[in-house]
Formats: structure tokens, C-alpha cells, sequence
């Protein structure tokens, strides 16, 4: 699978206003979002990593790296989780939308991640 299948499968079966595949470097390899959506996916996605990189800051006190943050908002929420050490998963979903359904879709991601490919370029 790879991640532009992914993010797209993950947008559709779970309604996401956007779903997204980043660098460390905040620069998005793959996104998906909902056609009515208005979400800048390259801003999401320069921020939320900002976000993941200091809470690996703060996993060094634990001895542990974090395995999803949860940012909720108003009228959103987003979920952000390292795929690897380059990679991310972003997952931005209505305020209204079912939190442990969603953690509960990225903890059952990690075979399907460890198996998706970036596309190969021609």
C-alpha cells in the first residue's frame, strides 16, 4: 500500500476533513481531503510537526518516544503519530468526530505503515 492509498483510505472510511502524510521536516509526501474542506494541508502539516518534535523532547525525559498526540480544538481535532524516524501520520477530523475511533484506527495502523511505500517516481 502506499501512502498516497492510505491517507486516501483513511479520509474516506472515517469521514477526515484531511489526512496526511509528512516529513519530519513538515513538508507533506501525501494528503487527502475532504472536497469541501479548506484545510491548508502544507500549514497543518509544518505545525503539527513542530508539535510531534516537542513532544519527542519531552519523551527523552520518559525514555520513550510518543506514540500519538491529540490536539483538540472548537471545531476540529487533530491527531498527529510518527510513522518513522522521516515520516508522520496527520489526521484532522471535526470537533464532533469519535476520538477513540480514531486512536483506535492509527494503533491498528502499524502493519499496514510499516508495509506503505512512498511512490516511485519515473
Amino acid at each position: 500500500m502506499t501512502f498516497s492509498e492510505l491517507v486516501q483510505k483513511l479520509q474516506k472510511d472515517y469521514g477526515l476533513e484531511a489526512a496526511l502524510v509528512v516529513t519530519t521536516d513538515g513538508l507533506v509526501v501525501d494528503a487527502a481531503t475532504a472536497s469541501r474542506s479548506e484545510i491548508d494541508a502544507e500549514a497543518i502539516a509544518a505545525n503539527a510537526v513542530s508539535g510531534l518534535l516537542m513532544l519527542e523532547a519531552l519523551g527523552q525525559e520518559f525514555a520513550s518516544a510518543p506514540r500519538q498526540a491529540i490536539i483538540e480544538f472548537d471545531r476540529h481535532l487533530v491527531l498527529v503519530a510518527p510513522l518513522d524516524q522521516d515520516t508522520a501520520l496527520v489526521l484532522v477530523a471535526a470537533g464532533s468526530a469519535n476520538l477513540g475511533r480514531l486512536r483506535l484506527a492509527v494503533r491498528r495502523l502499524g502493519t499496514l505503515t510499516s508495509q506503505a511505500t512512498p511512490p516511485i517516481s519515473a
